[in-house]
């Protein structure tokens, strides 16, 4: 996810640089995101990440995650490309016990998806993981302030001058064990070749996708080889042959296609189809 915290960890200590808020403080407007810094070498020895697994998982029955931008795009593209993550809160109004995931930043889609939580009164926990090198305190992009979590990954092999996509085993180890036998779905808007990488994650883990048709960029790729169709953008093509050698329509099953003019209820539509109804929301025969 191209994704425009304070804390450290030692080894695979976890050291949290505020008080870990409970889920009724952070739903009361209560302090800010719940900031974790977390050492890529060892996720899974961290305590306060495993509790925070816990802690999610007993208030989400399925999960929502977020891949992708909404960079290179004409204004009137990305107003509607934006709106249509207020599908986020429309799911849970609609009584789906949903939690997302995505990369937390102050930024496209991300951005959206906060705006969303909030305006649902902060019905769904929003989950963000970036590289702690580039969020603040410690890097120059912002963080979104309506995530429920942050969850920042320092990863020590990362390149010192640009550390994008270093985050992505570890958001997507933490994406598997929040989900967990549980149903779950990626939404594909826009992006770049992070995008791609966070698409062979999903295609692995067997998890469905929808891709934004009309978004640009990785997810037209996306969509111009699930429909075998002709593209002529630059970057749309690079982006598709990069898509082609690393064959990730090789399992087309898994992937959807909503259309930006679909707008909010067409993408609530998809989410609902693709995660299901819990057994308590279904009327008995």
């Amino acid at each position: 996810m191209n994704r425009l915290v304070a804390g450290a960890a030692v080894g695979s200590a976890l050291i949290v640089a505020q008080p870990f808020l409970s889920s009724a403080q952070t739903r009361s407007g209560v302090g800010r995101p719940r900031m974790i810094e977390v050492s890529s070498a060892a996720p899974e020895h961290n305590a306060q990440l495993s509790s925070l697994i816990v802690q999610i998982r007993s208030e989400a029955d399925a999960f929502v995650f977020l891949s992708g931008g909404a960079a290179n795009m004409r204004t009137d593209h990305q107003r509607k490309l934006l709106a249509m993550f207020e599908a986020l809160a429309l799911v849970a109004k609609g009584g789906l016990r949903i939690a997302v995931g995505d990369g937390g930043t102050r930024a496209g889609i991300m951005e959206a998806a906060g705006r969303a939580r909030r305006a649902s009164g902060d019905a769904f926990p929003l989950i963000g993981v970036a590289p702690a090198r580039e969020v603040q305190p410690r890097g120059k992009t912002p963080l979104d302030p309506n995530h429920s979590h942050i969850v920042a990954v320092d990863n020590p092999s990362a390149p010192a001058h640009d550390s994008w996509g270093s985050e992505t085993a570890t958001m997507y180890w933490l994406f598997a064990k929040l989900s967990e036998g549980r149903p779950s779905v990626t939404i594909v808007a826009n992006g770049g070749g992070i995008t791609l990488q966070e698409v062979e994650s999903n295609v692995r883990a067997g998890r469905r996708m929808i891709l934004i048709e009309g978004s640009g960029r990785a997810a037209d790729a996306l969509v111009s080889l699930l429909h075998q169709t002709k593209v002529t953008d630059p970057e749309v093509v690079s982006l598709r042959d990069q898509a082609v050698t690393a064959a990730l329509i090789r399992r087309p099953e898994l992937f959807g296609v909503v259309l930006l003019q679909d707008g909010a209820p067409g993408l609530r539509d998809a989410i609902t189809a693709a995660i299901g109804r819990p057994a308590s929301l279904v009327a008995p025969k």
